[in-house]
């Protein structure tokens, strides 16, 4: 049986809510499988709704362009199909999904996704200390560009399914190991960003400090690692993390200050100019 795919989906709306008069205009959905953009769907909606000069001005969308579309009776039984059991995902994805359940129960109609990813809660993730993670600016600072006008359903679409891509291959690049799928994108997501370290690292088979030999006649066992970039560091202790019970390395700098960092990340192998190295191995002498 195939695993489900995921699908990328952006509602354009007269409103921001259903729960104050909102409607559905425009949508995109887009299915992505295997790291690969397979089809779409796009329809303008007629929910028979006004459409506002704000609206018209911030999307393009006219209310004579929303008159002559598909209703939305004819529109959202297809779009509910396409999506089927796939994970749904969108770019602040509690919006999209709220319109799409509220426009599927005015229609009697039940959808069927098997779970709910959030880019927005993703990329908060994967690229912590960003300004602003709105669609526009994040992709303008991840070099993603907008095929189409923003604001309109399939370039904002578009556009967040190819984030969703590029922060898959963030994870890769610095979890290798980890076996990624849109389950664990969504299990990511529902963690807390303090509380991401060690929920990757308890999914991240991280190699053991190999065995360390005494030196004889020595009292002292010191065990020294060399960062990738060339600097010495001697290991203090192993110890855990008091806020989420994370292990942690304590080791010592050459100037005598003390540094941690999450056991999963000492250990951890990065891709440095095309080379796997280690970023702390141990000197064995």
């Amino acid at each position: 049986m195939q695993t489900p795919a995921l699908v990328m989906i952006d509602f354009e709306t007269s409103g921001i809510s259903p729960d104050e008069g909102g409607r559905v205009t425009e949508v995109a959905a887009i299915r992505i499988r295997d790291g690969v953009i397979l089809e779409r769907f796009v329809s303008l909606i007629n929910c028979n709704v006004r459409i506002s000069s704000f609206i018209t001005q911030l999307t393009g969308i006219t209310q004579n362009m929303v008159d002559r579309a598909p209703p939305v009776g004819e529109v959202l039984p297809k779009l509910i199909d396409f999506i089927g059991e796939d994970y749904l995902a969108a770019h602040n994805a509690s919006f999209d999904e709220k319109f799409l359940i509220a426009e599927a129960h005015r229609l009697g109609l039940q959808t069927r996704h098997c779970g709910v990813i959030c880019s927005v809660k993703l990329a908060r993730r994967v690229l912590p200390g960003h300004t602003t993670y709105s669609l526009g600016p994040l992709a303008a600072r991840l070099g993603l560009k907008f095929n189409g006008q923003a604001h309109r359903a399939e370039a904002d679409a578009d556009v967040a399914a190819r984030l969703i891509l590029r922060l898959m291959e963030q994870l890769n690049t610095v979890h290798p190991t980890l076996s990624l799928d849109f389950a664990l994108l969504e299990k990511l997501t529902r963690q807390s960003a303090a509380k991401v370290p060690s929920f990757l690292a308890k999914l991240t088979q991280v190699a053991p400090p190999p065995e360390r030999k005494k030196v004889r006649g020595s009292s002292k066992n010191i065990v020294r690692y060399r960062h990738y970039k060339g600097g010495i560091y001697e290991l203090v202790c192993e110890a855990t993390q008091e806020s989420d019970l994370s292990p942690v390395i304590v080791y010592r700098a050459a100037n005598g200050s003390i540094w941690t960092r999450p056991k999963a990340v000492f250990f951890e192998w990065l891709e440095i100019n095309g080379t796997t190295v280690q970023r702390f191995s141990e000197i064995i002498e």
